[in-house]
């Protein structure tokens, strides 16, 4: 199981990618532009980061190469998400640090496809999983899963 964490700002994409992805069985978190994505890259340090190549106050390469300058930036496998962009664009995306990338709409074979490369080139290693007692935003309590100890 590995942590996702995905920059959109669509949310019904972001929803639809957390649904595909928590039915390959990983856990997923979503950012609705690049600012919110960096603060949860720090806060839950993911195996995989999804980009899309166009964000609010961040243009996707932009982003990756902002998460490859982080302290822990060389460890998440990053793809970056196209849609009617062109191949300069994932190109450039490539360059800035990006080790794959999807074009809109995809699929469950095709992400699972993608995933399984991204496993056997070692750009995805999936870590073990810590399981926390934490509060919720109600007065109930549950477990969750987190990637470091917070």
């Amino acid at each position: 199981m590995a942590t996702v964490l995905i920059a959109d700002s669509s949310a019904p994409f972001r929803r639809a990618a957390q649904f595909l992805l928590e039915s390959l069985g990983h856990e997923v978190a979503g950012a609705r532009d690049g600012a919110e994505a960096l603060d949860l890259l720090e806060g839950m340090s993911p195996d995989l980061v999804i980009v899309d190549a166009r964000l609010p106050g961040f243009e996707g390469t932009a982003l990756v190469e902002t998460m490859r300058a982080l302290p822990d930036g060389k460890r998440p496998c990053i793809f970056f998400v196209a849609e009617n962009s062109g191949p300069a664009s994932v190109r450039a995306a490539l360059e800035a640090g990006a080790d794959d990338y999807l074009i809109k709409p995809f699929d469950r074979e095709l992400v699972s496809f993608k995933l399984a490369q991204a496993r056997s080139r070692g750009r995805l290693v999936e870590r073990p999983r810590m399981t926390k007692l934490v509060q919720d935003n109600s007065s109930s309590w549950r477990f969750r899963t987190f990637g470091k100890a917070v």
